[in-house]
Protein backbone atom coordinates (compact mmCIF):
# COMPACT_ATOMS: atom_id res chain seq x y z
CA UNK A 1 0.00 0.00 0.00
CA UNK A 2 1.38 3.58 -0.66
CA UNK A 3 2.68 6.00 1.90
CA UNK A 4 1.38 9.23 2.71
CA UNK A 5 3.50 11.18 0.13
CA UNK A 6 2.90 9.02 -2.62
CA UNK A 7 -0.41 9.22 -1.76
CA UNK A 8 -0.50 13.03 -1.16
CA UNK A 9 1.47 13.77 -4.25
CA UNK A 10 -1.63 12.38 -6.63
CA UNK A 11 -3.39 15.40 -5.27
CA UNK A 12 -4.04 18.15 -7.05
CA UNK A 13 -3.01 21.74 -6.43
CA UNK A 14 -6.79 22.78 -5.10
CA UNK A 15 -7.21 19.26 -3.58
CA UNK A 16 -3.35 19.80 -1.46
CA UNK A 17 -5.16 22.81 -0.20
CA UNK A 18 -8.71 21.18 1.01
CA UNK A 19 -6.51 18.50 2.78
CA UNK A 20 -4.58 21.45 4.70
CA UNK A 21 -8.02 22.80 5.67
CA UNK A 22 -9.93 19.48 6.24
CA UNK A 23 -7.09 18.43 8.85
CA UNK A 24 -7.74 21.63 10.69
CA UNK A 25 -11.39 21.53 10.73
CA UNK A 26 -11.35 17.61 12.08
CA UNK A 27 -8.56 18.22 14.57
CA UNK A 28 -10.81 21.26 15.53
CA UNK A 29 -14.38 19.66 15.53
CA UNK A 30 -13.44 16.18 16.06
CA UNK A 31 -16.30 15.21 14.76
CA UNK A 32 -17.43 15.74 10.72
CA UNK A 33 -21.89 15.24 10.52
CA UNK A 34 -22.79 14.01 6.53
CA UNK A 35 -25.86 15.57 7.49
CA UNK A 36 -24.22 18.82 8.50
CA UNK A 37 -24.11 21.65 5.85
CA UNK A 38 -21.16 23.11 6.80
CA UNK A 39 -19.62 19.86 7.48
CA UNK A 40 -20.34 17.90 4.35
CA UNK A 41 -17.71 19.25 2.05
CA UNK A 42 -15.00 18.35 4.58
CA UNK A 43 -16.86 14.78 4.91
CA UNK A 44 -17.01 14.17 1.57
CA UNK A 45 -13.05 14.66 0.99
CA UNK A 46 -12.14 12.67 3.94
CA UNK A 47 -14.24 9.78 3.23
CA UNK A 48 -12.45 9.78 -0.72
CA UNK A 49 -8.79 10.01 0.77
CA UNK A 50 -9.49 8.08 4.26
CA UNK A 51 -5.79 6.57 4.13
CA UNK A 52 -4.65 9.31 2.93
CA UNK A 53 -5.89 10.93 6.64
CA UNK A 54 -4.90 8.34 8.10
CA UNK A 55 -1.69 7.83 7.39
CA UNK A 56 -1.21 11.53 7.83
CA UNK A 57 -2.63 11.88 11.30
CA UNK A 58 -0.74 8.24 12.42
CA UNK A 59 2.29 10.27 12.59
CA UNK A 60 0.97 12.31 15.18
CA UNK A 61 -0.51 9.54 16.66
CA UNK A 62 -4.50 10.34 15.87
CA UNK A 63 -6.49 7.39 14.28
CA UNK A 64 -9.63 8.41 11.93
CA UNK A 65 -12.45 6.55 12.41
CA UNK A 66 -15.26 6.88 9.44
CA UNK A 67 -18.62 5.41 10.68
CA UNK A 68 -20.77 5.28 7.74
CA UNK A 69 -24.14 3.97 9.47
CA UNK A 70 -23.95 7.29 10.89
CA UNK A 71 -22.72 9.74 8.46
CA UNK A 72 -19.58 10.76 11.20
CA UNK A 73 -15.95 10.88 10.76
CA UNK A 74 -13.93 11.22 13.81
CA UNK A 75 -10.54 12.35 14.99
CA UNK A 76 -8.96 10.41 17.91
CA UNK A 77 -5.48 10.90 19.59
CA UNK A 78 -4.21 7.75 20.63
CA UNK A 79 -2.91 9.16 23.71
CA UNK A 80 -5.78 11.20 24.58
CA UNK A 81 -4.67 14.48 24.08
CA UNK A 82 -8.28 15.34 22.55
CA UNK A 83 -9.83 14.44 26.01
CA UNK A 84 -11.66 17.47 27.36
CA UNK A 85 -12.66 17.51 31.33
CA UNK A 86 -16.55 19.24 31.39
CA UNK A 87 -17.91 20.54 34.15
CA UNK A 88 -20.90 18.57 35.55
CA UNK A 89 -23.52 21.29 34.55
CA UNK A 90 -22.00 20.63 30.86
CA UNK A 91 -21.64 16.61 31.42
CA UNK A 92 -25.64 16.69 32.14
CA UNK A 93 -26.06 18.73 28.90
CA UNK A 94 -24.36 16.32 27.19
CA UNK A 95 -26.25 13.56 28.68
CA UNK A 96 -29.82 14.93 28.23
CA UNK A 97 -28.82 15.78 24.71
CA UNK A 98 -28.07 12.17 23.69
CA UNK A 99 -31.51 10.79 25.26
CA UNK A 100 -33.51 13.20 23.42
CA UNK A 101 -31.37 12.56 20.61
CA UNK A 102 -32.09 8.54 20.77
CA UNK A 103 -35.99 9.30 21.95
CA UNK A 104 -36.67 11.46 18.98
CA UNK A 105 -35.09 9.64 16.30
CA UNK A 106 -37.06 6.31 17.36
CA UNK A 107 -40.31 9.10 16.16
CA UNK A 108 -38.40 9.76 12.98
CA UNK A 109 -37.99 8.52 9.21
CA UNK A 110 -34.27 8.16 8.41
CA UNK A 111 -34.16 11.03 6.22
CA UNK A 112 -35.37 13.56 8.91
CA UNK A 113 -33.80 15.85 11.36
CA UNK A 114 -33.89 15.38 15.00
CA UNK A 115 -35.23 18.29 16.14
CA UNK A 116 -36.08 19.51 20.07
CA UNK A 117 -36.53 23.04 21.55
CA UNK A 118 -34.70 24.85 24.51
CA UNK A 119 -38.15 24.01 26.40
CA UNK A 120 -36.80 20.53 25.43
CA UNK A 121 -34.22 20.86 27.12
CA UNK A 122 -35.22 22.04 30.15
CA UNK A 123 -37.93 20.00 30.89
CA UNK A 124 -35.41 16.64 30.49
CA UNK A 125 -33.41 19.08 32.78
CA UNK A 126 -36.26 19.04 35.48
CA UNK A 127 -36.92 15.48 35.06
CA UNK A 128 -33.48 14.28 36.75
CA UNK A 129 -34.87 16.25 39.47
CA UNK A 130 -31.30 17.72 40.39
CA UNK A 131 -33.08 20.74 41.45
CA UNK A 132 -30.05 22.74 43.15
CA UNK A 133 -27.90 22.26 39.98
CA UNK A 134 -30.24 23.98 37.57
CA UNK A 135 -28.12 26.27 34.96
CA UNK A 136 -28.56 30.24 34.06
CA UNK A 137 -29.89 30.69 30.82
CA UNK A 138 -26.50 32.18 29.99
CA UNK A 139 -24.68 29.12 30.77
CA UNK A 140 -26.96 27.03 28.52
CA UNK A 141 -26.02 29.56 25.70
CA UNK A 142 -22.89 29.18 26.07
CA UNK A 143 -23.20 25.30 26.86
CA UNK A 144 -24.90 24.83 23.49
CA UNK A 145 -22.65 26.81 21.63
CA UNK A 146 -19.94 25.20 22.48
CA UNK A 147 -21.45 21.87 21.59
CA UNK A 148 -22.49 22.82 18.21
CA UNK A 149 -18.32 23.83 17.58
CA UNK A 150 -17.62 20.35 18.07
CA UNK A 151 -20.89 19.73 15.15
CA UNK A 152 -23.06 18.05 18.24
CA UNK A 153 -25.95 20.09 17.57
CA UNK A 154 -26.80 23.50 15.57
CA UNK A 155 -29.66 26.19 16.65
CA UNK A 156 -32.12 26.18 14.05
CA UNK A 157 -34.82 28.68 14.52
CA UNK A 158 -34.86 31.44 17.58
CA UNK A 159 -32.24 32.38 19.88
CA UNK A 160 -29.88 30.04 22.17
CA UNK A 161 -30.75 30.64 25.62
CA UNK A 162 -34.86 31.43 24.48
CA UNK A 163 -37.55 27.83 25.51
CA UNK A 164 -39.15 28.33 21.85
CA UNK A 165 -35.71 28.13 20.30
CA UNK A 166 -35.06 24.95 17.79
CA UNK A 167 -32.01 22.91 17.70
CA UNK A 168 -30.77 20.06 15.46
CA UNK A 169 -29.28 17.37 16.85
CA UNK A 170 -26.65 15.38 14.86
CA UNK A 171 -25.63 11.53 15.65
CA UNK A 172 -22.43 12.70 16.55
CA UNK A 173 -23.47 12.46 20.05
CA UNK A 174 -24.16 9.07 19.87
CA UNK A 175 -20.30 8.79 19.74
CA UNK A 176 -19.35 11.23 22.57
CA UNK A 177 -21.10 8.85 25.11
CA UNK A 178 -21.88 5.72 24.43
CA UNK A 179 -23.72 2.81 26.14
CA UNK A 180 -21.31 2.53 29.00
CA UNK A 181 -21.53 5.67 29.56
CA UNK A 182 -25.06 6.60 29.26
CA UNK A 183 -25.43 3.19 32.43
CA UNK A 184 -22.87 5.34 34.58
CA UNK A 185 -24.22 8.80 34.47
CA UNK A 186 -27.93 7.59 35.09
CA UNK A 187 -26.78 6.08 38.02
CA UNK A 188 -24.95 8.77 39.05
CA UNK A 189 -27.99 11.29 38.41
CA UNK A 190 -30.34 8.89 40.24
CA UNK A 191 -27.73 8.95 43.21
CA UNK A 192 -27.16 12.91 43.16
CA UNK A 193 -31.12 13.20 42.98
CA UNK A 194 -31.60 11.30 46.21
CA UNK A 195 -29.08 13.19 47.57
CA UNK A 196 -30.59 16.43 46.61
CA UNK A 197 -33.94 15.32 47.96
CA UNK A 198 -32.95 14.59 51.19
CA UNK A 199 -31.29 17.96 51.95
CA UNK A 200 -33.44 20.25 50.33
CA UNK A 201 -35.23 22.59 52.47
CA UNK A 202 -38.43 24.18 52.81
CA UNK A 203 -37.47 27.66 50.81
CA UNK A 204 -38.81 27.33 47.20
CA UNK A 205 -35.48 26.38 44.80
CA UNK A 206 -34.83 29.24 42.15
CA UNK A 207 -35.65 28.25 38.37
CA UNK A 208 -32.11 28.35 37.16
CA UNK A 209 -28.77 28.22 39.41
CA UNK A 210 -25.38 27.93 38.36
CA UNK A 211 -22.65 25.03 39.13
CA UNK A 212 -19.44 24.32 37.91
CA UNK A 213 -18.62 21.00 40.04
CA UNK A 214 -15.65 19.29 37.70
CA UNK A 215 -16.43 15.77 35.73
CA UNK A 216 -15.41 13.88 32.63
CA UNK A 217 -16.40 12.94 29.00
CA UNK A 218 -14.42 12.38 26.14
CA UNK A 219 -14.60 14.69 22.93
Amino acid sequence: MPGFEQMYETLSDKEKQQFSETVNVLLGKTYLVYERMEDRHHYRFVERHLELFRNYLEMARWSVHAVKQHGVIQAYNMDERNRRNFTLQETIFLFILRLLYEEKRRELRLTQQVLVTGQDIQEKYLALQIRQRLPAREDMQRILKMFSSFSLLDLKNGHWREPEAVYVLYPSLLLVLNLSDMESLSEWLKDQAEADEETLNDEPSPEWDESVAPSEADM
